[in-house]
């Protein structure tokens, strides 16, 4: 069975995250759950969440998120109350650190990827706006975590902008719905 993403990313240091967390990158193609989801107050903000069809602000939201095997790394489709929202996660390969690469619209951010046995964090190093780089001081932020709480597989993903804040943000559980075939 050829590797996940996350197994090409973190090589042995995918075997130190906890299980619940290695299956949902290991066999889900399908998992399913709820989140909230929060967006930021301003109206720049507002504009860009509706300019990169990003899902509204709401509680207790029905979540499925897709992953599907594409060169390099997966796509990612969550789908907030059947919204869809979908980005390309790509293994890193000229970086030094564990390293993903997710495109969002104009934006490509280059994540470090760091494995604990608490779950994985994920957190910006380099962000670019199309081919430009932009210093992390201007750039847009994204900070995500994967944890294991109440014996479920949990997920926050936060993402501000500078002299603007908060713009966007889910928080919320999954369970693998539909697997890869284990061979």
């Amino acid at each position: 069975m050829p590797r996940t993403l996350y197994q090409s990313i973190l090589g042995d240091d995918f075997e130190q995250i906890p299980l619940k967390i290695r299956e949902m990158h290991s066999f889900a193609r399908v998992a399913r759950g709820t989140a909230d989801v929060t967006r930021g107050q301003s109206i720049i903000g507002g504009l860009i969440c509706r300019l990169a069809r990003l899902p509204e602000a709401r509680k207790d939201v029905a979540v499925e998120t897709t992953f599907a095997p594409i060169d390099g790394g997966e796509r990612w489709t969550r789908r907030f109350d059947g919204q869809p929202f979908q980005t390309d996660m790509i293994a890193g390969t000229q970086e030094k650190y564990p390293c993903m690469v997710e495109r969002l619209g104009p934006f490509t951010f280059k994540m470090r990827v760091t494995a604990s046995p608490e779950g994985i964090d994920l957190a910006p190093e380099k962000v670019f706006l199309g081919p430009i780089p932009l210093w992390l001081a201007l750039a847009p932020i994204a900070i995500g975590r994967e944890r294991v709480r109440e014996g479920r597989y949990r997920f926050t993903v936060e993402v501000t902008f500078p002299l603007i804040g908060k713009v966007f943000g889910y928080d919320g559980w999954l369970e693998p719905a539909e697997r890869v075939a284990e061979s």
